[in-house]
Formats: C-alpha cells, sequence, structure tokens
C-alpha cells in the first residue's frame, strides 16, 4: 500500500480545497475499488498536519494503512472547522466531492462510509447524488439540522437496498439522535441494519475492525456489505482500542 495526500477543489463557501488522505493498493489502481470515507465532529482541520486525525478510531483509512483492504483506494477527505468545530457539516461540501468523484472515478465502483458526522455527510452525498454510489454504510449518524433536512436524507424506498447502519440505543444518545437514527433504521432491509450497545467511537472502532452484526440469517458486516475485501491480522481482535475525539 502507499500513501499520498491530494486536495480537492471547491467552488466556494468561503474555502478554496479540502485535503484528503489516499491510500492505494499496489495492484492495478483502474480496477480497485473506490471507498470514501467521511469523518466525524472531532477530527476536523485546517492543516496538512491535522491529516492524520482522518485515522482516528482505526477508520478505513488507518486500516488501507495497515494493508487490511487490499484491492480497494480509499480517499478520506478532511473538512475546515468552519465556523466552528462544532458547527461545521459534511453538506458544504456535497457537490465538489460528488464532482471529484465522478471526474476522476468514472468507470470504478464507488461506495462510501461515515461515522457520526461523516455519517450524516454520507447520507447528504448520497440523497443529492443517488446514482455516485453502489453501496452506502453509516455508523452511529448524527441526526440532521432539521425537519426539512431529514426529509431530504432520508433514503427512498427505491435506494435502500444500497444502506447499511449501525447505531446505539446508548443510554447518553440524546432523543434527536435516537429519533433520527430510529427513522434511518426503518427504512432499511433488517439484513443491513443493527443496534449495539456500545459507547459512540467504540462503535466506529468494532465496525471498522469488520465485527459482524448481530447474529441473524443473511447479515453482513460493514466491509462484506460496501462489496470489500477486508485481511483484519491475526492480532486485531474485535476488543482492539485506538486514541479517540470527540466525534459528533
Amino acid at each position: 500500500m502507499r500513501a499520498r495526500t491530494i486536495t480537492i477543489p471547491l467552488g466556494s463557501h468561503g474555502v478554496r480545497e479540502l485535503p484528503a488522505l489516499v491510500v492505494e493498493p499496489d495492484s492495478d489502481h483502474a480496477t480497485a475499488s473506490i471507498l470514501l470515507f467521511l469523518h466525524g465532529k472531532g477530527e476536523a482541520g485546517s492543516s496538512l498536519g491535522a491529516l492524520p486525525l482522518v485515522c482516528v478510531h482505526q477508520t478505513p483509512p488507518f486500516q488501507a494503512l495497515l494493508g487490511r483492504l487490499p484491492g480497494t483506494v480509499v480517499i478520506a477527505p478532511q473538512a475546515p472547522p468552519i465556523p466552528t468545530i462544532d458547527d461545521w457539516n459534511w453538506r458544504e461540501y456535497v457537490t465538489a466531492l460528488a464532482e471529484f468523484l465522478a471526474d476522476r472515478y468514472a468507470k470504478q465502483r464507488v461506495v462510501a462510509t461515515g461515522f457520526s458526522r461523516g455519517g450524516l455527510g454520507v447520507l447528504q452525498l448520497v440523497s443529492a447524488y443517488p446514482d455516485l454510489v453502489q453501496a452506502w454504510a453509516v455508523v452511529d449518524p448524527q441526526p440532521a439540522r432539521d425537519p426539512a433536512e431529514t426529509n431530504a436524507v432520508l433514503p427512498s424506498p427505491a435506494r435502500t437496498e444500497r444502506g447499511w447502519l449501525r447505531y446505539g440505543f446508548f443510554r447518553h444518545r440524546n432523543d434527536a439522535w435516537k429519533t433520527f437514527s430510529s427513522l434511518l433504521f426503518d427504512r432499511l432491509p433488517e439484513e443491513n441494519r443493527d443496534t449495539a450497545e456500545l459507547q459512540h467511537v467504540e462503535m466506529a472502532v468494532q465496525a471498522y475492525l469488520g465485527s459482524s452484526l448481530s447474529a441473524g440469517i443473511g447479515k453482513k458486516n460493514l466491509y462484506d456489505f460496501l462489496g470489500l475485501k477486508f485481511a483484519p491480522s491475526p492480532s486485531s481482535g474485535s476488543t482492539a482500542s485506538t486514541p479517540t475525539t470527540s466525534a459528533k
């Protein structure tokens, strides 16, 4: 595997470009699947020095750097904390991301995943550009900003089979999170959804380590659902942990 940094040009919003970490396999890139990963709240940054934050919580770029995603190009852009670390949102960058993927990888299979605020970002992306990705998976997605956006990002019945969700009924989660994720949960086929009594960050770690959903016929883990080969090392058990940040 090899890693490099790129910039994704933007058209407005006072930000000229998004830095992104790209991890590529040693094999032919033209036949590789493309995995877009969108990070959560606490991993925002405004300099190349902050870009490694997209690997926190053992996310797909981290797994790819360890050689666990052969045959996959992982693209992990980083959003700036604008206007603040609490209030930035992927919706400002959906169009630029869609144009970048459509232009650069028009002939390749594109899938997407995101955690927390990044999970909402993936929903914003697939609702605005429903034909862009072949499959998407979100982990404990942050709720939309208002009822109008909630209605906009909930997948239509025609696209529910492309989606996968894991979220938690963790006792400290507020009603807005539970309501939004429950609405999304009810729109997806039973075999593509699951809940877990895990801390918010631990849910991301487990999902991106490829842990299975609850026992059930036809249930797949995140990578299996996205159609990606995942090759964990023998020492990468499902209880592994990683340094964390606030990741809403």
